[in-house]
């Protein structure tokens, strides 16, 4: 089980440049264009046809990239 101890250790690779390879990068503008569908739905009710253009474009991304890591659920849950 993580502690806040590790928790902060971990968060503190996103200040890091090394971190921001391109899986992560990719990894971090799907999840970011999800949540900008989904919070301001769910807080709001706003949707913008838009951004669903960006979130097929960055599952895709995701689906290439994930082959690198080899995370089936992140494969499988972008393909669904």
């Amino acid at each position: 089980m993580l502690t806040p101890r590790d928790i902060t250790q971990i968060s503190k690779k996103f200040f890091e440049k090394s971190y921001w390879n391109k899986v992560n990068a990719i990894e971090a503008w799907t999840f970011g264009t999800k949540l900008s569908i989904i919070i301001p739905g769910l807080m709001f009710g706003k949707q913008w046809w838009w951004l669903y253009v960006f979130a097929l474009l960055s599952s895709l991304a995701l689906i290439l990239t994930s082959t690198i890591k080899t995370f089936p659920t992140i494969i499988w849950f972008n393909v669904a």
